[in-house]
């Protein structure tokens, strides 16, 4: 039933892969601030911050609430890095340009 929460074994092991299942540790390169990434395609990436957003160096700069502003361009840089050496995977057989 709808507000009822989440009971059946197979929808809750569902739901706790997909909030864990794949995501790595990663530190911005710039403020150092700590994240959990998954990336689905090269296009789509899941962010899970580990800490308060507020710790990122160019939200408190600029004092925007950062619940409503898109994720931090230096923090992006650095997962795309990240993408690009390894540390974050990729999955195989997705194509540039794909979604």
């Amino acid at each position: 039933m709808f507000g009822e929460p989440v009971t059946e074994p197979s929808t809750v092991a569902d739901r706790e892969g997909f909030l864990t299942d794949g995501y790595v540790p990663l530190a911005c390169g710039t403020c150092g601030v700590a994240v959990q990434v998954k990336k689905n395609s090269r296009e789509q990436t899941s962010i899970q911050w580990r800490g308060s957003a507020r710790d990122c160096t160019v939200f408190a700069a600029d004092g925007a609430d950062s619940a409503l502003r898109p994720t931090c361009p230096r923090l992006m840089e650095s997962i795309a890095r990240a993408a690009k050496l390894g540390t974050v995977p990729v999955p195989e057989g997705i194509q540039e340009g794909t979604p």
